[in-house]
């Protein structure tokens, strides 16, 4: 190889590493606009009885987890299409929908979880003892599938999807409310990417 194309090789090798440099860059910035945009929608529910509650056991639960070294996630589900379903079908099938959906979130996780609804089409859900990424992932999954099937209400099952955000203690924080935030700022990022599917920030 002469001297001109080594110099060559090494100009592209360099722009590929600024390149990836600048995908995580902004993968960062990204995740704390997110994080941000999250956290000022959320200040309209941080005090109302549920989740003062949920603070209150994630509370509990980050004292346990330290002195034990054990983790878990948070699994912030929003509905994505409930606006629309309620102006279209109106509100007491919206409501039927949120009751629905608040009981197939109940009964899909553990009796050690937590489930609390935050907003109307917003539930935070509280996953115990999780020491890999693959579990947050199958319950995910689970929470999805079970979600999907058919709940006797007029309106087909795509209407019905979730986004759902996860984030991980103490990976992804060891503050209760930097870890609500980071969970509801991938699940934004997965409405943002379409819904109907979960997203982990990293």
């Amino acid at each position: 190889m002469s001297q001109t194309q080594a110099s060559e090789q090494l100009s592209y090798e360099e722009l590929q590493q600024q390149l990836q440099h600048a995908e995580l860059a902004a993968e960062r910035a990204l995740s704390e606009l997110m994080v941000l945009q999250q956290r000022q929608a959320l200040t309209q529910y941080c005090h109302t009885p549920t989740s003062q509650r949920m603070q209150q056991l994630l509370q509990f639960l980050l004292k346990h987890a330290e002195r034990h070294r054990s983790g878990f996630a948070l699994m912030f589900v929003q509905l994505d299409h409930f606006q629309k379903i309620h102006h279209e079908h109106g509100t007491a099938l919206a409501e039927q929908l949120i009751e629905r959906t608040l009981t197939r979130l109940t009964a899909a996780v553990r009796q050690c979880d937590s489930v609390a609804q935050l907003g109307s089409d917003q539930f935070l859900l509280l996953i115990t003892d999780v020491s890999r990424i693959y579990d947050t992932v199958l319950v995910a999954e689970k929470l999805m599938q079970k979600l999907a099937m058919p709940n006797g209400l007029p309106v087909p099952a795509s209407a019905t999807s979730v986004s759902i955000g996860i984030s991980r203690f103490p990976e992804d924080g060891k503050d209760a409310t930097l870890l609500i935030e980071r969970a509801a700022a991938s699940m934004l990022h997965a409405q943002n990417r379409g819904g109907n599917q979960f997203s982990l920030l990293r």
